[in-house]
């Protein structure tokens, strides 16, 4: 980077080399273009905020219900001393969880420990190993998504066959957020992994995600490109 004015390279030194050069897509681009591209990576960032908040609070109670249909409220607490339902990383997630909330208060509900528990947690949820303990029994999925055929279609019978590797995508996406790594960049498109992020918290509930539609704000960021 040349030809750099002392505030520009206090600049630099505040985010690092390394990380701008994320921004860099061509020899050609100068220092003012990959700061553009900096700064309207962490508008766009922001821009997903809220359909993911949305989505992450959405996905775990829905998820949290439908497994209490099956196996009663209590189960994820039971989970905590003998497992049935969950394999061992996910169990042993939650036992950290519980851990760490048990730590700081004299008893642990289940709502704090339904929020304690990581997105990561949850998607988890939707692998591949639990569709015959839950997902392939009658009206579960349909608990989870109700409005799934709405904005997907599926090839055949199995829906989760659509939406289990959006979750991973959105998931992705949300990590590399929330470590304010770039995203502007996204092989996929970064249009289309909003429309793909959006379409999955529509296909949760349509009513709770219409709550949120006057504060999206990624169709009038994008069109700041630089």
């Amino acid at each position: 980077m040349k030809s750099i004015n002392k505030n520009t390279q206090n600049i630099i030194e505040n985010i690092s080399v390394d990380r701008l050069s994320s921004y860099k897509f061509d020899d050609n681009d100068n220092i003012e273009l990959i700061l553009s591209r900096y700064i309207y990576n962490v508008q766009i960032s922001e821009s997903f905020y809220p359909v993911l908040s949305a989505l992450e609070i959405s996905l775990r109670n829905r998820l949290y219900n439908a497994v209490s249909k099956l196996k009663g409220d209590n189960w994820l607490l039971n989970e905590i001393n003998q497992q049935n339902i969950l394999s061992m990383n996910e169990r042993n997630i939650l036992v950290e969880s519980f851990n760490k909330l048990n730590c700081k208060h004299n008893s642990v509900s289940t709502g704090a420990l339904i929020a304690e528990l990581t997105f990561g947690f949850w998607v988890n949820l939707c692998k591949k190993s639990y569709k015959n303990s839950l997902w392939d029994k009658q009206g579960f999925f349909d608990s989870v998504f109700p409005d799934f055929d709405k904005y997907f279609t599926s090839p055949t019978w199995d829906k989760t066959k659509v939406i289990f590797p959006l979750l991973k995508d959105v998931l992705r996406l949300r990590n590399r957020i929330f470590h304010h790594e770039i995203i502007i960049n996204n092989k996929n498109g970064i249009e289309n992994c909003y429309e793909i992020t959006k379409k999955v918290l529509y296909s949760l509930s349509e009513d709770y995600a219409q709550m949120f539609e006057d504060i999206f704000r990624f169709d009038n960021i994008v069109k700041q490109k630089p």
